[in-house]
């Protein structure tokens, strides 16, 4: 149900197509980090390592990104299917 909520949900508004690419940004910076030099060091930042910190920031604002997509994109259509489920019985 859900794929299928998401698939129609981006064929029916290709205005909220762009509610896809919120979560980029959080995953490439997770992705990237041991490759950033400024993050990778053996530096602390807030008594902590670099690495640990920047990876906990972007985990935390990875679900907020998540949840845009869900309530944004998925929840619109769903409940438009649970309508239409409802009337065809």
């Amino acid at each position: 149900m859900q794929r299928e909520a998401l698939l129609g949900a981006i064929e029916d508004s290709p205005q909220r197509r762009w509610l896809l690419l919120v979560p980029v940004a959080p995953v490439l910076a997770l992705v990237t980090a041991v490759w950033l030099p400024f993050v990778n060091t053996a530096e602390l930042w807030l008594g902590m390592p670099r690495l640990l910190v920047w990876c906990s920031a972007w985990v935390l604002l990875l679900l907020p990104a998540l949840a845009a997509v869900e309530f944004g994109l998925v929840r619109p259509f769903e409940d438009g299917l649970r309508v239409e489920e409802a009337s065809l019985r």
